[in-house]
């Protein structure tokens, strides 16, 4: 099991795109600076430059807090401090109608825009191809190893935006790299790497990719999957965060070997 190349013909067989594994990762500012998102003291409303939640006790609509308003509810609202920590002296109540004081979560839109675009793994690029007899691969030969990406939500970079209550969120993502797992316990990270041509090999020679590659030591039938990590980044409603997806796919892999044959002379 040798791979080739230090990175990142025919196309492998698309196989069923899924999403292996996701994080995300939110953060919340106050002039420019990280705070937290929540705490005792409530949200943080970007709107108030504090932290509220709902008064456990709403005062009757004749008090002057209303500010004659019916409808939304009384805050209690605490200020931070220097340190960017909650101040109880800067404790205030304030009215605020719902779509203020609750506003949409900016990292729930962002999951809602990740989940618009639909984000798939590039098709896998392979040569050998491997997938039957007439194609195989042989055991000792520099195969090239590519991903190829005919649609933006294959590859990246592509970006997205979504508003909702006054809060607009843009959303950034773009496969970072591709881990190729060979079938039999090897494995490459690879960029995009370089498609095989007749060119690039001295017209087909044993040439290892510049890029990504992998060369098998042992004849057999493997399956080959690849993973792409998508990195996303996200901002709005003074939040910023990143989260991470993996799509994979897998391909068949036959592998042949050379046999030598030795005629004897006469």
């Amino acid at each position: 099991m040798c791979p080739e190349g230090g990175g990142s013909g025919s196309l492998g067989k698309p196989g069923s795109p899924g999403s292996s594994s996701s994080s995300e990762t939110r953060v919340c500012r106050f002039n420019g600076l990280k705070i937290a998102c929540s705490n005792d003291y409530g949200n943080w409303t970007p709107s108030m430059n504090s932290w509220c939640q709902r008064a456990a006790s709403q005062p009757p609509k004749s008090d002057p807090v209303w500010s004659g308003n019916s409808d939304g509810y009384i805050y209690e609202c605490t200020r931070p401090t220097g340190e960017l920590i909650p101040d109880p002296g800067q404790r205030y109540y304030r009215w605020l109608p719902d779509t203020e004081a609750t506003p949409p979560d900016p990292e729930e839109l962002a999951k809602e825009i990740l989940a618009s675009l639909k984000l798939d793994a590039p098709d896998m690029g392979m040569f050998p191809k491997g997938d039957s007899k007439e194609h195989m691969g042989l055991v000792g030969w520099h195969m090239w190893l590519w991903s190829e990406a005919p649609e933006d939500n294959q590859w990246g970079p592509v970006s997205a935006s979504k508003s909702e209550a006054g809060i607009t969120v843009t959303l950034t993502a773009e496969v970072d790299e591709v881990v190729w797992e060979m079938g039999d316990g090897g494995s490459v990270t690879c960029g995009k790497g370089k498609a095989w041509s007749s060119a690039r090999t001295n017209g087909g020679q044993n040439v290892a990719s510049p890029e990504c590659g992998y060369v098998y030591e042992a004849m057999g039938r493997y399956t080959v999957t690849t993973t792409a990590h998508w990195d996303v980044e996200w901002s709005g409603g003074g939040e910023s965060g990143t989260m991470s997806l993996d799509v994979t796919r897998e391909a068949p892999m036959r592998v042949g070997e050379i046999q030598s044959v030795i005629v004897a002379n006469r």
